[in-house]
């Protein structure tokens, strides 16, 4: 059995597969093709070589480029076609007209959909016809109109694909121990919740064990190095970074053509600081796929940290439309929308992942943060409280350290930050942050520099692993700082600032360092250029270290 579907409908139609698969149904579809192989060979020679032809439709899978020429050929070479819908949507009139004389499924409507759609595709008797599909409105079959460069791009791969074989095997899904397609459809859902239970650890085990089953099998390496790269955010282990390295460069050897494997590459290049290979790897991804909803959004955030924001907003509109009911999509929006100021479309956007998923105790730290950000201190900390609750974090104490600091609240502080440690002692932001509450209690001045010296240990290696990384650049400018080694914090500044010379944040630190050394007008100057991208007055209130350049004349006067 053939399987053409939209790679947006994959959490409807996987576990479809998993149940087809497990009543002896076997099936093919385009994520199972082996890498290195020729993607519009075998598709021919599945589709022609197929008994019957699923087709799962949707408005994604009608206006999918791929799933239209797929059809199209099934259609010419008098393969058997079964419908499903998995939503209300309208067939373009040259389908209609074939479509509406065969045998459709409705998945959300029909009580025993699985049971019709294992009767369908076996041949099974008592499989009645279900009547005529409805239509809501007319469209064209005329595909939609793409990117020049783009349409160019899929005129010479069809051309290009020759549909002549006839010696057919088609790639079934064995019954009985588990293989590799078995392990990294198990892993996705996992992967997709990572937040929740021990999901991360049970679909990083998942993607290793396809990859093994199958070292040939690239999206499994590229999911095990998604995973991995999660697993190093939240810990900061470089080994965990360096094994997603390992594991996305291997995918790319493999099939460098498929998007997820290009999305995978570019999220690696950006954790490591390379916002232009990331760049160039999720153009790639999308001249493949321009309607995948993770390459997107994940575009979305380079353009963010290209200081593009008009195309990061723009990409993540896209994204939400492509998949609105995505926990992470809708999380990674919020993110943008909470870095430029926009407060409260960011806490609607976390109150959304938190109605789609009321356990996301990822989301609940990012609402906390935001609260924070706008104030709302005791919101905040009940917040991060609730997310420790559901799984104590590094994150959630960290964050919850900073409530309680803005709060004024210095010894709850400095049992945040040290609980955080206790969890992961290799972050520096966590040592460089109670380094800051002790400079800022009576006489803790030798607990400060003992442990300003902790976190500039741990930010010079991260530098090592990172060196394009203008944060780490920054924070080091202010431990410097703050420890009398002037002349490196200036050095610091100089590499953050070229790094990133329009950010907000970067600009404030700066301003922020040169204050601490003694450096007026130089602070004064950067504080008017953070203020000047957008960067609130209100985060130069809240912090300690810019108490005395609030009262400045100059700073008083800046807008």
């Amino acid at each position: 059995m053939f399987v053409c579907y939209a790679h947006s409908d994959s959490e409807i139609v996987y576990p479809d597969l998993l149940e087809l698969n497990q009543n002896g149904i076997h099936i093919w579809y385009d994520e199972g093709i082996t890498a290195g192989s020729s993607w519009r060979a075998e598709i021919a020679t599945a589709i022609k070589g197929a008994k019957r032809f699923l087709f799962f439709i949707s408005e994604a899978s009608l206006q999918s480029t791929h799933c239209l020429r797929e059809v199209d050929f099934a259609l010419n070479n008098d393969i058997e076609m079964i419908p499903v819908y998995l939503e209300d949507a309208s067939l373009p009139g040259e389908l209609e007209l074939v479509l509406n004389r065969v045998q459709a499924l409705f998945r959300e409507k029909d009580t025993m959909y699985m049971e019709h759609l294992i009767g369908a595709l076996s041949g099974s008797a008592g499989f009645t016809q279900l009547g005529p599909l409805t239509r809501k409105r007319s469209y064209r079959f005329a595909l939609p109109v793409l990117a020049i460069g783009f349409s160019l791009l899929l005129l010479i791969l069809w051309t290009q694909w020759d549909p002549t074989s006839t010696d057919v095997k088609i790639d079934s899904i064995p019954i009985g121990a588990p293989n590799a397609y078995d392990q990294y459809l198990e892993g996705l859902p996992l992967l997709e919740r990572w937040d929740k239970d021990d999901n991360l650890d049970v679909a990083i085990a998942l993607f290793r064990e396809a990859a093994t089953l199958d070292p040939d099998f690239a999206l499994a390496f590229a999911r095990l190095a998604d995973a991995l790269r999660i697993r190093y955010a939240l810990t900061g282990n470089q080994e965990w970074l360096d094994e997603a390295t390992n594991s996305v460069n291997e995918a790319v050897r493999l099939s460098p053509d498929l998007g997820p494997v290009q999305v995978a590459l570019g999220r690696i290049h950006a954790m490591r600081g390379n916002i232009d290979l990331a760049f160039a790897a999720l153009e790639r991804a999308l001249s493949i796929d321009a309607n995948d909803a993770v390459a997107n959004q994940v575009i979305a955030s380079i353009y963010t940290r290209l200081g593009r924001l008009q195309d990061a907003e723009s990409s993540f509109k896209k994204a939400l439309a492509l998949d609105p009911k995505s926990p992470t999509i809708h999380d990674a929006y919020a993110n943008f929308l909470s870095g430029q100021s926009r407060f409260e479309d960011a806490v609607r956007e976390w109150q959304t992942v938190i109605r789609i998923a009321p356990d996301h105790y990822a989301a609940m730290v990012n609402l906390g943060f935001v609260l924070s950000e706008t104030g709302r201190f005791a919101e905040a900390i009940t917040m991060y409280q609730r997310a420790n609750e559901i799984r104590p974090t590094y994150m959630a104490y960290s964050n919850l350290g900073t409530a309680y600091a803005r709060s004024k609240r210095y010894p709850d502080a400095v049992d945040a930050y040290q609980k955080a440690l206790e969890i992961d002692d290799t972050d520096w932001l966590a040592w460089g942050n109670l380094a800051y509450i002790y400079s800022w209690i009576n006489g803790m001045d030798l607990q400060a520099t003992q442990t300003f010296e902790r976190a500039i240990q741990l930010a010079e290696d991260a530098q090592q692993q990172n060196p394009r990384d203008p944060f780490i650049h920054s924070d080091l400018a202010l431990y410097y700082a703050k420890t009398g080694q002037s002349e490196l914090a200036l050095q610091q500044l100089e590499t953050a600032i070229a790094l990133s010379p329009d950010s907000g944040e970067i600009l404030a630190a700066a301003a922020e360092a040169c204050e601490i050394i003694g450096q007026r007008d130089k602070a004064i100057d950067f504080a008017q250029r953070s203020l000047e991208t957008g960067f609130t007055r209100q985060h130069f209130q809240r912090n300690p270290e810019f108490v005395d350049l609030l009262t400045d004349p100059r700073m008083q006067a800046l807008p």
